[in-house]
Protein backbone atom coordinates (compact mmCIF):
# COMPACT_ATOMS: atom_id res chain seq x y z
CA UNK A 1 0.00 0.00 0.00
CA UNK A 2 1.19 3.32 -0.83
CA UNK A 3 0.83 6.13 1.63
CA UNK A 4 0.84 10.17 1.01
CA UNK A 5 -1.32 11.94 -1.51
CA UNK A 6 -3.52 9.72 -4.00
CA UNK A 7 -1.97 8.24 -7.33
CA UNK A 8 -2.82 7.58 -10.52
CA UNK A 9 -1.98 5.22 -13.50
CA UNK A 10 -2.81 4.34 -16.64
CA UNK A 11 -2.18 1.56 -18.90
CA UNK A 12 -2.14 1.70 -22.43
CA UNK A 13 -2.21 -1.55 -24.34
CA UNK A 14 -1.44 -3.00 -27.91
CA UNK A 15 -2.37 -5.81 -29.39
CA UNK A 16 -4.12 -9.00 -29.11
CA UNK A 17 -7.14 -10.02 -26.57
CA UNK A 18 -5.02 -11.72 -23.98
CA UNK A 19 -3.35 -8.31 -23.47
CA UNK A 20 -6.56 -6.47 -22.72
CA UNK A 21 -6.77 -8.71 -19.86
CA UNK A 22 -4.08 -8.79 -18.78
CA UNK A 23 -4.24 -4.82 -18.88
CA UNK A 24 -7.36 -5.41 -16.82
CA UNK A 25 -5.48 -7.96 -14.37
CA UNK A 26 -2.82 -5.03 -13.96
CA UNK A 27 -5.41 -2.50 -13.59
CA UNK A 28 -6.57 -4.26 -10.40
CA UNK A 29 -2.96 -4.57 -9.26
CA UNK A 30 -2.72 -0.84 -9.35
CA UNK A 31 -6.40 -0.52 -7.24
CA UNK A 32 -5.36 -2.69 -4.90
CA UNK A 33 -2.52 -0.77 -4.12
CA UNK A 34 -4.32 2.45 -3.60
CA UNK A 35 -4.08 3.95 -7.10
CA UNK A 36 -6.81 5.41 -8.83
CA UNK A 37 -7.17 5.16 -12.81
CA UNK A 38 -6.31 8.98 -14.79
CA UNK A 39 -7.90 9.96 -17.58
CA UNK A 40 -4.95 10.53 -19.72
CA UNK A 41 -0.96 10.02 -19.74
CA UNK A 42 0.24 13.64 -18.36
CA UNK A 43 -2.37 13.10 -14.80
CA UNK A 44 -0.69 9.70 -14.16
CA UNK A 45 2.01 8.87 -11.25
CA UNK A 46 2.87 5.51 -13.21
CA UNK A 47 1.94 4.83 -16.71
CA UNK A 48 2.57 1.35 -18.62
CA UNK A 49 2.46 0.07 -22.01
CA UNK A 50 1.32 -2.80 -22.39
CA UNK A 51 2.65 -4.55 -25.52
CA UNK A 52 2.65 -7.07 -28.11
CA UNK A 53 4.97 -7.71 -30.45
CA UNK A 54 2.84 -9.79 -33.59
CA UNK A 55 1.91 -6.68 -35.45
CA UNK A 56 4.99 -5.27 -38.23
CA UNK A 57 6.80 -3.00 -36.45
CA UNK A 58 5.37 -3.32 -32.91
CA UNK A 59 8.48 -2.59 -31.28
CA UNK A 60 9.05 0.94 -33.41
CA UNK A 61 5.80 2.08 -32.41
CA UNK A 62 6.29 0.98 -28.76
CA UNK A 63 9.23 3.33 -28.72
CA UNK A 64 7.74 6.14 -30.50
CA UNK A 65 5.22 6.38 -27.59
CA UNK A 66 7.93 6.23 -25.24
CA UNK A 67 9.42 8.98 -26.54
CA UNK A 68 6.50 10.33 -26.23
CA UNK A 69 5.64 9.48 -22.65
CA UNK A 70 9.53 10.95 -22.26
CA UNK A 71 8.45 14.53 -22.84
CA UNK A 72 5.56 14.14 -20.42
CA UNK A 73 7.63 12.33 -17.61
CA UNK A 74 9.87 15.76 -17.96
CA UNK A 75 6.78 18.48 -18.04
CA UNK A 76 5.39 16.59 -14.98
CA UNK A 77 8.95 16.38 -13.06
CA UNK A 78 9.04 20.65 -13.86
CA UNK A 79 6.04 20.55 -11.65
CA UNK A 80 7.77 18.37 -9.23
CA UNK A 81 5.93 14.92 -10.24
CA UNK A 82 7.30 11.68 -10.61
CA UNK A 83 6.21 9.28 -12.92
CA UNK A 84 7.21 5.95 -13.29
CA UNK A 85 7.49 4.15 -16.82
CA UNK A 86 6.98 0.61 -17.13
CA UNK A 87 6.63 -1.87 -20.49
CA UNK A 88 5.15 -5.15 -20.42
CA UNK A 89 4.48 -7.61 -22.51
CA UNK A 90 5.67 -9.42 -25.08
CA UNK A 91 8.29 -6.37 -26.89
CA UNK A 92 9.94 -6.33 -23.92
CA UNK A 93 11.18 -10.47 -24.26
CA UNK A 94 11.59 -10.31 -27.83
CA UNK A 95 13.65 -6.60 -27.66
CA UNK A 96 14.92 -7.43 -23.94
CA UNK A 97 17.89 -5.02 -22.98
CA UNK A 98 17.49 -3.47 -26.09
CA UNK A 99 14.64 -1.77 -23.80
CA UNK A 100 16.63 -0.35 -21.21
CA UNK A 101 19.21 1.19 -23.77
CA UNK A 102 16.91 3.07 -26.40
CA UNK A 103 14.54 4.33 -23.69
CA UNK A 104 16.75 4.87 -20.50
CA UNK A 105 14.09 6.43 -18.89
CA UNK A 106 12.07 3.54 -18.79
CA UNK A 107 11.81 2.39 -15.19
CA UNK A 108 11.08 -1.15 -15.20
CA UNK A 109 10.31 -3.88 -18.07
CA UNK A 110 8.38 -7.21 -17.09
CA UNK A 111 7.90 -9.49 -19.65
CA UNK A 112 4.94 -11.71 -20.96
CA UNK A 113 3.71 -14.00 -17.72
CA UNK A 114 5.41 -11.79 -15.25
CA UNK A 115 3.42 -9.02 -14.57
CA UNK A 116 2.20 -10.38 -11.75
CA UNK A 117 4.99 -8.74 -10.21
CA UNK A 118 3.97 -5.53 -10.77
CA UNK A 119 2.77 -4.17 -7.56
CA UNK A 120 5.79 -5.28 -5.59
CA UNK A 121 7.96 -3.57 -8.33
CA UNK A 122 5.73 -0.12 -8.57
CA UNK A 123 6.18 0.07 -4.61
CA UNK A 124 9.91 -0.66 -4.71
CA UNK A 125 10.05 2.28 -7.57
CA UNK A 126 8.25 4.81 -5.45
CA UNK A 127 10.74 4.19 -2.12
CA UNK A 128 13.42 3.68 -3.96
CA UNK A 129 13.30 6.13 -6.43
CA UNK A 130 16.29 5.32 -8.65
CA UNK A 131 15.36 1.71 -9.05
CA UNK A 132 14.85 -0.01 -12.42
CA UNK A 133 13.87 -3.57 -13.27
CA UNK A 134 13.90 -5.99 -16.10
CA UNK A 135 12.65 -9.11 -15.96
CA UNK A 136 12.13 -11.01 -19.75
CA UNK A 137 11.54 -14.32 -17.96
CA UNK A 138 8.76 -16.22 -19.73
Amino acid sequence: MLRGMVKKYFIKTFGCQMNVYDSNRMANMLEDMGLEPAQNQKDADVVVFNTCHIREKAAEKVFSDLGREYEIKLERAEAGKDTIIGVTGCVVQAEDTEILKRAPYVDFALGPLRYYRLKEVVEEIFNKRDAKLLDTEF
